[in-house]
């Protein structure tokens, strides 16, 4: 046998020469998964263009028949090679093509490849004279080589391509250009093969364009990978982790307009992406605050509460990109710490505010109405009777009794004064803006209180009270003091009119 070259087969052998120098150069990655199936992708097309130089070149026809023969070996395993490639770009984690599945997807080219080596027995594949040596450009193809060499290696291409669509249209950048140099490394070589397959010339002389293409196509990915780390697993690992994430991922530009947000973020935007590209983030949640780097901030949307964290994402120069927000949902932890806040303040008998709630909101109001020339009021309410109502008719009676009084003190004052109980039959009531001498006023609404208590069954109630104004009268700890010493003064007067239940008020 004998090999001769023509200047038609220049394409092959220099596409055959930039394969194996890129096959060379993965060797020693050959550890890492997703450089594995790129070099099972370079091996192939090497099968695949040494078949095609050495059919296309050796004398005789059976010689040049059989070394056709063996560029099978190459065209049916790079689809497989190619779909493991993407699959473990995209999902690195876990294997995404283990080894059972592996085997799957060879089972149609292992059983391809026997029936191209015993066509000569059964015609399946090809058909031609029996007893003559089959010529490429004479035999005639069947159903079954357009299906098992045409539309199965295809269909996984494509199917791999279909993969890619989504991460390419969800990326910038890099990480998108080399999404579509993978997408053209099996985009240009496969609608040129088909080409040439329906007897359209593609490259001069004999030579296969698919290879050649092929080849072609990939090293730019192969420079990539080699010097600038293209390919990387990184940015596609942790974009899978930011998909699953619970919480919303908004990646805004330097202008501060969304460029990438996660599922769950379209979710709570309810737009898709793609429809959120573009568009600043206030313009889609009015009530979005204020959120600076280090420092969280609190974001109610509705019932719902989200904690908000800034980060500024950066160049290698340090040079600011724009920036990254992860919304998180803490509207459970928000309303247990409003429980624990409310019972922490709330009198569980009444629901009024307890004593520390009582100290808290009278030294907000003194500072705030410190600040404007206004009348504060603290008025100390204690309730008569309560022990003999435990001692003759029980203590649930007696609850019952401090329930519906704080209910009622509630009802009388203007939904800006504030009722509290300050624990067992003594209240206490901060009434804003009230005019010096309002004890009138007080008086007049608690008598009103007591008179309704008694026609609801409760004929033993009676109370005193005491008022003390702020500024005038003092404040903090003092002016409480004065109201309650006023309020015992006054229970004492009671006292000593008789067992009728009046009402006392001083101030």
């Amino acid at each position: 046998m004998t090999y001769i070259l023509t200047p038609t087969l220049l394409p092959t052998l220099l596409a055959l020469l930039v394969t194996l120098l890129m096959a060379g150069s993965m060797l020693h990655r050959i550890g890492q998964p997703l450089q594995r199936a790129f070099l099972a992708v370079l091996l192939g097309i090497c099968l695949w263009l040494m078949g095609d130089v050495l059919s296309l070149t050796v004398s005789g026809a059976r010689a040049q028949w059989n070394w056709g023969l063996t560029q099978f070996l190459g065209i049916l395993t790079i689809p497989v090679a190619w779909l493991t490639l993407v699959l473990r770009h995209l999902r690195p984690v876990p294997e995404p093509v283990p080894l059972p599945r592996l085997l799957a997807l060879l089972t149609v080219p292992l059983l391809t490849l026997a029936l191209i080596w015993t066509n000569d027995v059964h015609h399946l594949i090809w058909q031609y004279s029996s007893g003559s040596v089959p010529a490429w450009g004479e035999v005639r193809r069947t159903i079954l080589y357009w299906m098992l060499i045409v539309v199965y290696p295809n269909a996984l291409l494509i199917w791999g391509a279909v993969q890619l669509l989504p991460a390419w249209r969800a990326v910038r950048g890099n990480e998108r250009h080399q999404i579509t140099l993978l997408l053209l490394a099996v985009l240009v070589p496969s609608v040129a093969n088909t080409a040439y397959l329906l007897g359209i010339p593609v490259l001069p002389g004999r030579a296969t364009p698919g290879p050649v293409l092929f080849a072609l196509c990939l090293v730019p990915v192969a420079w990539g990978m080699l010097r600038y780390g293209l390919l990387r697993v990184t940015p596609l690992a942790h974009r899978q982790v930011v998909e699953q994430l619970a919480d919303a991922v908004f990646v805004l530009d330097a202008q501060g307009r969304i460029i990438e947000v996660n599922e769950r973020a379209a979710e709570l935007a309810g737009r898709s992406a793609s429809l959120l590209q573009g568009v600043r983030i206030g313009d889609i949640f009015h009530s979005w605050p204020q959120v600076t780097e280090g420092h969280p901030a609190e974001w109610r949307l509705g019932r719902e509460v989200w904690e908000l964290r800034l980060s500024t994402v950066r160049d290698e120069r340090g040079s600011a990109l724009g920036q990254a927000v992860v919304a998180r949902d803490v509207t459970a932890r928000a309303q247990e710490h409003d429980r624990v806040q409310r019972l922490a303040n709330e009198d569980v008998l009444t629901g009024l505010g307890n004593r520390r709630a009582f100290e808290t909101e009278l030294a907000r109001e003194t500072a705030r109405t410190h600040r404007h020339p206004l009348t504060l009021a603290v008025a100390i309410i204690d309730l008569d009777g309560l022990k003999a109502v435990n001692d003759r008719q029980g203590h649930a009676y007696g609850d019952a009794l401090l329930s519906a009084f704080g209910s009622a003190l509630l009802g009388a004052f203007r939904p800006e004064d504030r009722a509290y109980r300050l624990g067992g039959d003594e209240f206490a009531l901060l009434i804003t803006q009230s005019a010096s001498g309002g004890e009138i006023a007080i008086h007049e609404r608690l008598a009103r209180i007591v008179r309704d208590m008694q026609a609801q069954g409760f004929p033993e109630v009676g109370a005193s009270v005491g008022v003390a104004y702020f500024p005038h009268e003092g404040t903090g700890d003092a002016l409480v003091q004065l109201a309650d010493e006023r309020m015992y003064v006054h229970k004492a007067q009671h006292q000593a009119m008789g067992p009728e239940p009046v009402v006392h008020a001083s101030g």
